[in-house]
């Protein structure tokens, strides 16, 4: 009897740590919203380089249609969502997921080719 009463288990849930990155890039975003028309155009003007030499390097020697398509995709659809003036927290995201797809590309075509 005396052992069942010493033990005790406390059930207690923790609550999930949320990712500091996105809680760091929803802040700025807050915060940056008053100059969105500007920081809009220049994620258009970086996203459209950065795809442009991702896509260049697609089609060197043999087409790689993956990169390409993606390439195409994101960038297109990066800048139709800056253009058509959705809110700012979806242009940021997806000019984030444009410019990191597009970067994360062309290192593995620079390595494919090297």
């Amino acid at each position: 009897m005396e052992i069942s009463n010493l033990i005790q288990s406390k059930n207690t849930i923790s609550a999930r740590k949320k990712n500091i990155l996105i809680e760091l890039v929803n802040a700025w975003i807050k915060k940056e919203e008053k100059n969105a028309i500007g920081i809009a155009i220049l994620f258009i003007m970086v996203g459209t380089m950065i795809a442009s030499i991702s896509a260049a390097l697609a089609i060197q020697g043999e087409i790689a249609y993956f990169p390409l398509i993606f390439t195409c995709l994101s960038a297109m659809g990066a800048n139709v969502m800056a253009i058509s003036q959705q809110p700012f927290k979806i242009i940021t995201w997806t000019f984030i997921i444009n410019i990191l797809g597009n970067l994360l590309l062309i290192i593995y075509q620079l390595k494919a080719y090297v």
